[in-house]
């Protein structure tokens, strides 16, 4: 390897390192400006879901598979609002650990806690992470026509749950167990499945929002092919807000046949002015990722408690028997279903339990998308993040090895494991009356001058409206600015050698072959490998206009990283290109977060307009991994008040009530006996 390469590698490995460990302990710094000026018309509150390596590492549990997507929920905030100390200009930065009930049983009874790739098990369910992304919802407490806004926490392994937006308290799950159909049955806490992304839609008839998501069954006969993905039913159902419980669960039927998934995953959903726009993500579920967390268990149990020295051949057929577990990967064929929401306010009208939708095939496996909110003579455009060749539900293992030599450090245990071939984000311009699907893809193969913004592409900036888009107040409207999106912004990771795992990149050469037909990559293996190991291949922050040419990037020295990016709208805002982009940065030589922010009416190539790091005497936050981010004026924040709606976190059924007493009852007529003998 040569110096350039072992100086870059180095850099990365420390940057990484940063970017994932975070605090144990939450709080809260000020936030100092280093260079630039701070915008004065910067205001409102981030909310930003990260995954501390600590949370996912650093517990008693009886057995854990270390993966980032089982994170405990926490979320980090921006105070953007400026204040003056002096000489300094700063915010305010803090995170708080979401401590809704499974947090709580774990800090009570670690040991009866198992965690897989993508849920956690326990004697007393599933537990229900709250980690994916922060969503702002319905209107509450209104004060002089200033309502506050309310905020939901998602997980693809759960309900959405509801916390302040002013204090990150844990309120209120969404709906009762027996509001949904279940995909684990649980006495306590059940495993129901719905979008780590819903909608909410403040427009969805005159005066009456609605959040619209999916919730998702696993086909139980699926379990027993460990190295196939599980299938899944999907419903879509809705709720408005309360005080009534969500709407059942509608079935969602194409031809008047029930949806069967390839992916047991809706992890993303849209939504434009007349659809409700259901992608099956990559996240492949299959049997062997929930059994695989018990093998060690049952290694130590028959192997290691029971003999001195473990012959060497045996640890080769442990360890190629753990691999061949993990084979199945994703579909490189994406199904996309429309849903005409004339067709979900027909439905819950009548209290129907199906909706027809229209099903279009796109090329290439997505995890993320966004949508423009118009969407004219039912034509749909899509941007969509194309990861493929890459699983985000795998991730890096113990005694992995890596491509470029060596074994992944294990202070990067759990992180996503690299993309096994480019990257791409896509223009889908779908046609809903012709049938037609028009696709424009960034970067191309061949196009060696922008192969690095196709590297490990990360999620794009993602907003999320909460107005009404006929709304008349102060406020700058989301919805307004997403009727069409003209720019797009991305993130691409870059060579990172120390999460490209030979045993992920067997798996997807074994699945994908160079030779198949139709092509089911975009690079040849070999020359992908080739082509990455560069280090000009650093992190990319860039954005395409609406017709998806590149129309500016920032690329950060080796080392550096960035995620979740965020818009901030200025005042009277119509447009992605008026306002602030506010990212979370991390560098190579120091642990701590930085703020670094853009204004999006400059090309980013210029730099950011202002960064900001830990004040003086400070203590820097780290706060892990950040995943997705939304922003809410300083209104929605401040007047927001406890709304009524309010349901029971775990629900004891009868039969468990009856069984304490009567062991409660045992206990003292056996004391009784004793005592009277």
């Amino acid at each position: 390897m040569s110096d350039s390469a072992q100086s870059f590698t180095e850099r990365v490995e420390r940057g990484l390192l940063h970017a994932y460990h975070g605090d144990v302990v939450d709080h809260s710094a000020r936030y100092a400006v280093r260079t630039g000026h701070y915008p004065s018309d910067l205001s409102g509150r981030t909310f930003t879901t990260v995954f501390p390596y600590q949370a996912i590492h650093e517990h008693h549990e009886l057995n854990v598979n270390p993966h980032m997507l089982t994170a405990s929920g926490r979320l980090l905030t921006l105070d953007l609002e400026p204040h003056r100390d002096g000489g300094n200009v700063f915010i305010r930065a803090a995170t708080r650990f979401i401590e809704n009930q499974s947090w709580h049983l774990r800090k009570l009874a670690p040991e009866a806690f198992v965690r897989t790739d993508f849920a956690e098990f326990s004697w007393f369910g599933t537990s229900n992470l709250t980690n994916t992304s922060p969503i702002p919802v319905f209107p509450v407490g209104a004060h002089d026509g200033r309502p506050g806004r309310r905020l939901l926490l998602s997980y693809d392994a759960g309900r959405p749950v509801e916390v302040s937006p002013k204090t990150l308290e844990h309120i209120t799950p969404v709906g009762r167990p027996n509001d949904y159909h279940t995909a684990v049955g649980s006495s306590f806490s059940p495993m129901i499945m719905t979008s780590g992304h819903p909608v909410y839609d403040p427009d969805f008839e005159p005066g009456k929002p609605r959040l619209l998501y999916t919730n998702i069954v696993p086909r139980v006969a699926d379990f027993l092919h460990f190295n196939k993905p599980i299938r899944a039913d999907l419903y879509v159902t809705t709720w408005d807000g309360g005080p009534s419980s969500p709407t059942p669960p509608m079935r969602v039927t194409v031809d008047g046949e029930g949806v069967i998934l390839g992916h047991a995953s809706v992890h993303q959903i849209c939504l434009t002015r007349n659809y409700l726009v259901v992608f099956n993500a990559n996240l492949v579920l299959n049997t062997s990722s929930l059994v695989e967390p018990l093998t060690p268990l049952l290694w130590k149990w028959l192997v290691e408690s029971r003999t001195i020295e473990v012959p060497r051949n045996l640890r080769v057929l442990y360890r190629w028997l753990r691999i061949r577990l993990r084979e199945a990967t994703p579909d490189h064929v994406c199904p996309v279903y429309f849903i005409h929401k004339d067709d979900i306010r027909r439905a819950l009208a009548a209290g129907a339990r199906e909706l027809p939708a229209k099903r279009v095939d796109l090329m290439w496996e997505l995890t993320h998308a966004l949508t423009d909110y118009d969407d004219d003579g039912d034509v749909v455009t899509i941007f969509a993040q194309h990861n493929v060749g890459a699983d985000p539900a795998d991730q890096m293992e113990a005694g992995d090895r890596l491509i470029g030599g060596g074994i992944v450090p294990d202070s990067l245990l759990g992180m996503f494991s690299s993309a096994t071939d480019l990257n791409q984000v896509r223009r889908h311009v779908v046609d809903l009356r012709r049938g037609t699907v028009e696709t424009r893809a960034f970067p191309h193969p061949d196009d060696r001058e922008h192969f690095p913004h196709g590297l490990n592409l990360l999620p794009p900036l993602q907003i999320s409206p909460y107005l009404s888009e006929h709304d008349t107040s102060a406020a700058p409207n989301l919805l307004r600015i997403c009727r069409r999106h003209d720019a797009t912004y991305w993130v691409a990771g870059g060579w990172l050698p120390q999460t490209m795992s030979a045993r992920v990149f067997a798996n997807f050469r074994r699945g994908r072959p160079d030779g198949a037909w139709p092509p089911r990559r975009l690079v040849p293996v070999s020359e992908f490998i080739e082509r990455i190991a560069d280090p000009d291949n650093t992190v990319r922050f860039y954005r395409l206009d609406h017709e998806m040419r590149l129309d500016s990037c920032y690329t950060f020295p080796p080392g550096w990283f960035m995620a979740a990016p965020i818009f901030v709208p200025r005042p009277g805002s119509q447009s992605t290109r008026d306002g602030y982009i506010v990212a979370l940065v991390w560098g190579p030589d120091h642990p701590d977060m930085e703020i670094w922010i853009w204004d999006a009416a400059h090309p980013l190539d210029r730099g950011p307009v202002c960064t900001l790091g830990p004040g003086p005497h400070e203590q820097g936050i780290r706060p892990g991994f950040p995943l997705h981010s939304a922003w809410v004026d300083r209104d929605g924040v401040d007047e927001w008040e406890r709304p009524p709606y309010e349901v029971p976190t775990i629900e004891m059924p009868t039969y468990l009530k009856l069984l304490e007493l009567g062991t409660i009852g045992a206990g003292v007529l056996r004391r009784l006996w004793q005592q009277t003998r």
